[in-house]
């Protein structure tokens, strides 16, 4: 073609194969990270000993830094629970006694209580301090058993209303007395030691 005298080439061209533009999928493939490195487990068992000693040593602490806040508190504390711990630790267990109580009948005055004997005046009537069953009757004597071991002696009566093998209650009528009468308390063979006071003989066992 000639455009006002200038000549043009027309150049077909075909598609080479190196104009071909191919595209494929990438696949990008992460890169494993760096291995972790393996936890330990530690399994830790605390005893009853680490427990306590833990305890007593919060508790030091505790006493130590109350001496900085306040000096005389913090030694009262300290003083209070020294005090406490020293009696449950080196207090030794007592032995638990039994106290046993006899009441005195309203009628009668207790004059005094010498080796285990209680003498008794306030009236002429003797009356029973316990429930019990009459096991012997001497000249002026009165055996009344309380139970299986112990036994009341009643002497110094005079007129005698009850008899072997009689079961009395508590302040009934045993006998009559002159102006006192006593009452001995018996284990077995061995005279119980008791403790009188206005109302009651008392005795460990």
């Amino acid at each position: 073609m000639d455009f006002d005298g200038v000549s043009s080439v027309v150049c077909d061209a075909e598609e080479s194969d190196w104009l071909d533009v191919s595209y494929s999928e990438r696949n990008y493939v992460e890169q494993d990270p760096e291995p972790r490195k393996a936890r330990r487990k530690f399994n830790i068992k605390i005893t009853k000993p680490v427990k306590i000693a833990a305890i007593a040593l919060l508790c030091v602490a505790l006493l130590a830094a109350l001496l900085f806040v306040d000096g005389k508190f913090a030694k009262d504390v300290f003083q209070t629970a020294k005090a406490a711990y020293s009696t449950s630790v080196f207090t030794l267990p007592q032995q638990k006694t039994d106290v046993n109580v006899i009441e005195i009948p309203s009628n009668l005055d207790l004059v005094e209580v010498a080796d285990g004997v209680a003498s008794f005046t306030g009236g002429r009537a003797a009356l029973s301090f316990t429930d019990g069953k009459v096991t012997a009757v001497g000249e002026g004597t009165v055996t009344v058993a309380v139970d299986e071991k112990l036994c009341i002696v009643y002497s110094q009566l005079t007129d005698i209303y009850v008899a072997v093998g009689d079961e009395v209650s508590v302040n009934s009528l045993l006998a009559k007395y002159s102006d006192t009468f006593c009452a001995t308390l018996t284990v077995g063979d061995a005279v119980v030691d008791v403790v009188g006071s206005e109302t009651q003989l008392t005795w460990n066992v």
